[in-house]
């Protein structure tokens, strides 16, 4: 028993090294093959199911034609009014970066690359 265990170890063992080796070798041939093995997998799931029982029981009732979403808008109007007060505040930031950014001159930084221009076009 031992010496037959040895032995597949010694096989398995192999067996892994020569997979390393190809897939190191060779790594777009193995991931174009898992890739296509995985879709066929999903497809033959997919189209192995008969289609009586794909087919659905469909219940009615009363409540039915009722617009349940009518129910989440009380849960929801704390998370609009934040956005809201995020836009505003947004907003305000964005007027306060203009006015900055008007303030700021211009020539005080340019200046000095133009006088490096003219230096090194002359």
């Amino acid at each position: 028993m031992s010496h037959t265990w040895d032995e597949t170890k010694e096989k398995a063992g192999r067996a892994r090294e020569h997979t390393e080796h190809f897939v190191r070798e060779n790594p777009m041939p193995t991931i174009l093959g898992a890739l296509g093995l995985g879709i066929a997998i999903g497809l033959a799931i997919r189209y192995a199911s008969t289609s009586e029982q794909k087919t659905e029981i469909e219940m009615k009732s009363p409540l039915a034609n009722l617009n349940w979403s009518l129910l989440s808008l009380p849960f929801l109007w704390p998370l609009f009014k934040s956005a809201r007060e995020k836009y505003e505040s947004s907003t305000e930031a964005m007027k306060d970066g203009v006015e900055r950014l008007k303030k700021i001159d211009v020539d005080r930084y340019a200046k000095p690359i133009r006088k490096r221009w003219k230096a090194w076009t002359r």
